[in-house]
């Protein structure tokens, strides 16, 4: 989804009556396209920048030891950002993977409250996709925290099934935390029980 479309969608936006902010708005966002394998933010940068994804899927992970951590996957119509980076001005903990070939849009900080200070809309607009990531992010916390191995695929399955089939399984293990081989004998048993239940 083109960003101009994803905020005249929003209902604190409506395009007609909204002409001269979203020329201005037009003229502070950037694209870029990325290609899978690359990344838009590494371990160690201080990262300015709010990322729109118009295309394409990003892995979020972080290296313990020599383990990389799994924290989450970003896709189309998502907003995403290091939070403590992009506030605090800390170097970032975490890298970005395109793991599709991505278009993206961003915006740097100084340009976005700017924006959030001449428009009203555009500042409610912003918090209510903060409450949202936010809730997503609490979401998140009691599923892996809580649900058992089974239970965190089926969760899965049900709330981000793009996950089943977009992602390579290693780094669906990472971010289930789940071993690889437990991983797939529960979505080989998941399949026998699909296609039992498909009548001849």
């Amino acid at each position: 989804m083109k960003l101009s479309e994803r905020l005249s969608q929003s209902p604190y936006f409506f395009k007609g009556s909204n002409s001269v902010f979203f020329d201005w708005f037009l003229k502070l966002v950037y694209s870029r396209k990325v290609k899978k394998g690359e990344f838009i933010i590494e371990e160690g940068e201080i990262c300015d920048k709010l990322y729109y994804i118009e295309k394409g899927l990003v892995r979020i992970y972080r290296i313990e030891g020599d383990k990389e951590i799994t924290t989450w996957f970003t896709k189309e119509g998502d907003f995403v950002t290091t939070v403590n980076s992009f506030h605090f001005g800390l170097p970032s903990k975490e890298y970005f993977e395109v793991i599709e070939d991505s278009v993206i849009y961003y915006i740097n900080k100084k340009s976005y409250l700017y924006l959030v200070e001449i428009s009203s809309n555009f500042a409610k607009f912003s918090i209510d996709e903060l409450l949202t990531n936010l809730c997503e992010y609490q979401n998140q916390c009691e599923f892996l925290r809580t649900l058992s191995a089974q239970d965190r695929l089926k969760y899965i399955e049900n709330k981000y099934p793009y996950l089943l089939t977009r992602v390579k399984q290693k780094y669906l293990c990472s971010f289930l935390n789940i071993e690889a081989t437990y991983l797939s004998k529960l979505m080989n048993s998941k399949s026998a029980e699909t296609e039992q239940k498909i009548p001849d």
